[in-house]
């Protein structure tokens, strides 16, 4: 990835969202339409299926980057380190699998919540 966020999402997520999402994934076999149709609902993050097993969307209720809250960053820009965080997530649990994530609408923007369509190629 040459995307000058993917190193920072990574290392944003590898040692506790990224287990939680995995456990998710193991535990819904493997079925993104599950996760995201239901398993996904809750604890803050909402999922809907759009096109079973190729796309989804993925929601966040509230900002969980610790730079925004604490008010360090505040360009919309930034939520591109949301992006390629669901994308290292993705390429951890389907490495084998092609992921295309597109922000729709994100606090920093202005909107209620933040969300994200994914698409699986």
């Amino acid at each position: 990835m040459n995307d000058k966020y993917y190193e920072q999402a990574a290392a944003c997520v590898k040692d506790r969202v990224l287990p939680a999402q995995m456990e998710l994934y193991r535990s819904c076999g493997g079925d993104l339409d599950r996760i995201y149709g239901e398993a996904m609902n809750g604890n803050g993050y909402f999922g809907k299926v759009i096109v079973p097993g190729h796309i989804y969307e993925l929601g966040y209720e509230k900002c969980t980057c610790p730079k925004v809250l604490s008010g360090q960053i505040t360009d919309p820009e930034h939520c591109n380190c949301s992006r390629q965080s669901i994308l290292y997530i993705l390429s951890q649990q389907e490495p084998d699998s092609e992921f295309e994530v597109d922000i729709l609408e994100t606090i920093l923007n202005g909107a209620e919540h933040c969300r994200f369509r994914i698409a699986k190629k």
